[in-house]
């Protein structure tokens, strides 16, 4: 067996294995929960620590094939899924005010009939063009209150969440 099948047997090893523990988690009786926590807790602190190597070994992989194939012409489809090799870059430190001035001064331009000089959208026009360039995935609940505004009536609210966390030192 060559090194990319063992590594596929490994994977296929490990998925099988994540059915086994979906089954087990499925079936914790809450009489074993009842009393001390530490043998779950541990196993959530396992999990958590598979969970991450998990995500660095998959990066490492990534690397290696993105190393050996630039890319790819077609779209390769395996098992259903397709994979294509993609390039983007992460963009961060935005200067938020300078964007938005020259988002804002431009919309306002193309807002001007250049003959006759006459606004041709409304302010509430303008600011919902200027958010079609912007990716909000939140707004400020705390602000929003200083304008008496529920961010509640503006988005679906879930029941909150618990989680556990786990930091290693």
């Amino acid at each position: 067996m060559n090194t990319i099948e063992q590594a596929d047997k490994c994977v296929r090893d490990i998925l099988d294995s994540l059915d086994t523990l979906d089954g087990l988690i499925a079936n914790l009786a809450k009489s074993e929960l009842d009393s001390d926590p530490t043998e779950v807790l541990q196993v959530a602190t396992n999990f958590h620590e598979a969970k991450s190597t998990t995500g660095y070994l998959y990066g490492e992989l990534q690397q290696v094939i993105t190393d050996e194939y630039d890319y790819f012409a077609q779209p390769v489809q395996i098992d259903g899924a397709t994979i294509e090799i993609k390039a983007g870059s992460a963009r961060k430190k935005w200067d938020h005010a300078s964007i938005s001035d020259d988002v804002a001064r431009r919309i306002v331009n193309t807002s001007v009939d250049i003959d006759t000089g006459e606004i041709t959208k409304t302010p509430l026009e303008m600011l919902q063009e200027f958010s079609q360039y912007m990716g909000v995935s939140y707004w400020k609940v705390g602000k929003l209150k200083e304008l008496h505004l529920d961010a509640d009536e503006y988005c679906e609210v879930s029941p909150p969440k618990k989680n556990i966390v786990i930091r290693r030192s």
